[in-house]
């Protein structure tokens, strides 16, 4: 569940940045993009636990957002860089519900 509520905070960060910080229009259509396919693949992640590694590759595409487009402000720059780092960390480390599922005997 601490999955669940960390991305949706951090994909709602995310879209309310990509209107309130100096975006272009791109790459705010972009962020505002990946924050509900974050949001979306976390709701859904708990029935299929392979699905969070989707929001790792979609952690990367953000953090390659935040390094690459052009005309993007410094503070929206190191913004995503961070959301992005945060999701991918959430996507990658995995919970106590993965670990103890694992650990059950049988």
């Amino acid at each position: 569940m601490r999955f669940i509520a960390w991305n949706l905070a951090l994909s709602a960060w995310l879209l309310f940045s990509a209107l309130a910080l100096p975006h272009t229009e791109d790459s705010a259509a972009l962020s505002g993009l990946l924050a509900v396919l974050i949001g979306t693949f976390a709701i859904a992640s708990p029935g299929l636990p392979g699905l969070r590694f989707v929001n790792a590759g979609l952690a990367l595409v953000l953090a390659w957002a935040a390094l690459l487009l052009p005309d993007v402000g410094g503070l929206a720059r190191i913004n995503d860089a961070l959301v992005a780092a945060a999701v991918f960390a959430l996507s990658v480390i995995p919970g106590r519900s993965t670990v103890a599922s694992a650990a059950a005997p049988e």
